[in-house]
């Protein structure tokens, strides 16, 4: 591939690159765009090499193309980031911008190097508080571990925003590159139409706050596949601080085969002013993160339409103030800032073949104005663990952003699915294991209040302690229940809690030969059918 043996191949070399990763090399890389897309079009070569970069301006009808051992790295003087006209969330600076352009591609075997080191303090903690430590199990001494530097987030210089972001684009694609070591958000696309992300490679520090894998804003149509993702905070989000973008919702995304580790959330969508439809996630492997999935609704926009499906979930607790409690999927309808509006809605969500793995449950937590709607789990095995960080950080719900200071981060009782102000909701097999030694703090299996319409089907389960308060199953404040087809596993204490349940269905086929002490006639109207040791009639 030369510019001799094919005119629409533009090598920078020719425009003059050194590719010695001393030299500053943005003007030749730029002005071969530039020639490309003055011709019509074509691929900009980068062979072998390291080429030392500011921003690369990417236009309409060019491929950039990296080579097996080519390396674009950034540049750690930020005079050579000039300013873009548009700002989301402080960040105006970027590596490589595509602003507008249409049928742009960045591809090949080589690797983008945001040179995240040069703007980062890797001995140093970033210390800011974003909550009231005085809510927390903890109290104070919250802080005695979370203020350590080895685990991040660490404090950062003045640093680029973006790696590689795609705004106002039509037909974008990036595919097979590999990533590394960007010092802000990494891949951004925002207010486009038509994305194909696939086949990337992504490692970035995991100590680097806000060092995200792939985050899509107010968005269509896109495809993301076969991507490894290990990201400081969140593997994947969805509409994040696009407030300086423009454009509408974000919808009809595919993502498939990927597996991702982070210090967030693995998978987030919300928040943003605008909604998010119409969303598919299929065959992907979350680990060692800080949160598994995470849909959060904070304004006035609607999230609904998702499914995830055949889905592995390994979550831990990580010291430092990243967002989140090891949950594996959390889905919480809170207000996170000021505004005039009424929350929006989360609806329509469907999780099948889950496997789980974590030191905290699941979380659907609504408002009473605005509950929760229509979640469906089925299909999910899930083991609560016990871990290190648990004395330090365990038994706290965390809510970030949050605009009461009561809800950011603050102690609760940790069930293995804990669920408040829904409608809707519906679980059809649930297969529940606890680790030994779990703290105390750890109650119940599935613990759902303030409902309407709950349908629990072939849940399979305990309490957590084997001598303790707890229950299998607890319903409180709520009405329509149904519980079928569920059994009792060994070393169950109490299988059902049931209080003040209004227009109680059906407790039918449920197995509890193996609890202690199984439903008595206070249980609240459930009508009782094929019960091994629950008799007949209603209790």
């Amino acid at each position: 591939m030369t510019t001799t043996m094919n005119a629409s191949v533009y090598n920078v070399r020719d425009y003059g690159a050194v590719g010695d990763g001393e030299t500053l090399d943005t003007a030749a890389i730029n002005q071969a765009i530039a020639d490309c897309n003055e011709q019509g079009g074509g691929t900009v070569w980068l062979p072998s090499g390291t080429y030392l970069s500011g921003t690369v301006f990417m236009r309409s009808h060019v491929t950039l193309h990296l080579d097996a051992g080519s390396v674009l790295l950034g540049s750690p003087d930020m005079a050579d980031y000039p300013k873009l006209p548009y700002t989301s969330e402080f960040r105006n600076t970027a590596l490589i911008a595509s602003i507008g352009a249409k049928q742009i591609a960045i591809t090949g075997s080589g690797v983008i190097d945001g040179n995240g080191d040069s703007f980062a303090c890797l001995d140093q903690a970033d210390l800011l508080r974003d909550f009231d430590a005085s809510f927390t199990r903890q109290g104070s001494d919250y802080f005695r571990e979370n203020d350590k530097a080895d685990d991040g987030p660490v404090d950062m210089k003045e640093r680029p925003g973006i790696l590689v972001l795609i705004l106002n684009s039509l037909d974008a694609q990036v595919s097979h590159v590999r990533i590394r070591n960007t010092p802000n958000w990494c891949i951004h696309v925002a207010c486009t139409d038509g994305v194909l992300l696939t086949g990337l490679d992504i490692r970035n520090s995991l100590l680097i706050p806000n060092a995200d894998g792939i985050d899509v804003s107010r968005s269509r149509n896109v495809r993301i596949s076969d991507c490894n993702i290990e990201a400081g905070d969140d593997g994947l989000a969805f509409s994040p601080c696009a407030e300086g973008y423009g454009g509408s919702g974000c919808e009809h995304v595919v993502v498939q085969n990927c597996t991702i580790k982070s210090r967030s959330a693995g998978i987030r969508i919300g928040w943003d002013a605008n909604g998010f439809r119409n969303f598919m996630f299929h065959n992907i492997v979350i680990r060692e993160s800080n949160r598994g999935i995470g849909l959060f609704l904070r304004e006035s926009e609607s999230i609904e339409n998702v499914v995830f499906s055949n889905i592995i979930i390994e979550t831990r607790l990580h010291k430092g103030k990243w967002w989140g409690k090891a949950e594996p999927i959390h889905i919480s309808a809170v207000k996170g800032f000021p505004h005039s509006g009424e929350l929006g809605s989360v609806r329509n969500v469907t999780f099948t073949n889950i496997t789980v793995k974590s030191e905290h449950g699941i979380v659907l937590y609504g408002s009473e104005e605005r509950p929760i709607e229509n979640v469906t789990f089925q299909h999910v095995r899930m083991l609560v663990k016990s871990g290190p960080l648990q004395e330090s950080f365990g038994g706290n719900l965390d809510f970030r952003p949050a605009l009461d200071d009561h809800l950011k981060v603050f102690s609760h009782d940790i069930p293995a699915l804990y669920a408040k102000h829904v409608k809707g909701l519906a679980i059809h097999g649930f297969d529940l294991e606890w680790s030994d030694d779990l703290p105390d703090f750890v109650q119940n299996g599935l613990d759902i209040e303030a409902f309407e319409d709950v349908t629990i089907d072939g849940f399979k389960g305990r309490q957590p302690q084997l001598e303790g308060d707890g229950a299998a199953i607890r319903l409180a404040n709520g009405r329509q229940a149904t519980i079928r087809n569920s059994v009792a596993k060994a070393g169950t204490t109490r299988f059902g809690s049931f209080e003040g349940v209004e227009e109680a269905g059906l407790f039918l086929g449920n197995d509890l030969s193996r609890a202690a002490q199984p439903l008595h006639a206070e249980a609240y109207g459930f009508t009782v059918a094929g019960c091994r040791e629950g008799g007949g009639g209603s209790v």
